[in-house]
């Protein structure tokens, strides 16, 4: 399992004031012989042993070859998580949209092959 230990990496709380994370992953988006920089980093900051209530950190940055967007949460009131909520549902619904198309013209650029 040599081979994974490419794809391993500490998670951004290490060194970073010692905030724990909810979740810190990054994902690469191709395969290794496609891949030229592309992922998706999700972090959640874990807040629940804070001393003081915060607005958790929250990043979730998509990564392609030489472009990157970096999409905002909100947490700090009642319509910004819901809104934060809707954003990522929204956002997975899309992706999954977009799968269904993208799986569709693979077929039929298959059958041409």
């Amino acid at each position: 399992m040599s081979y994974l230990r490419q794809y391993a990496r500490l998670p951004d709380s290490i060194g970073r004031g010692g905030r724990a994370a909810r979740l810190d992953e990054t994902t690469l988006l191709n395969l290794p012989q496609f891949d030229g920089g592309a992922d998706v980093h999700c972090f959640v900051e874990d807040t629940s042993a804070a001393r003081r209530r915060r607005d958790a950190r929250v990043r979730l940055s998509i990564t392609d070859c030489c472009n990157e967007i970096n999409l905002e949460f909100f947490l700090g009131s009642a319509e910004g998580r819901e809104n934060s909520l809707y954003k990522a549902n929204t956002l997975i619904a899309a992706l999954h949209r977009f799968r269904d198309a993208l799986a569709a013209e693979a077929e039929l650029a298959a059958r041409g092959d």
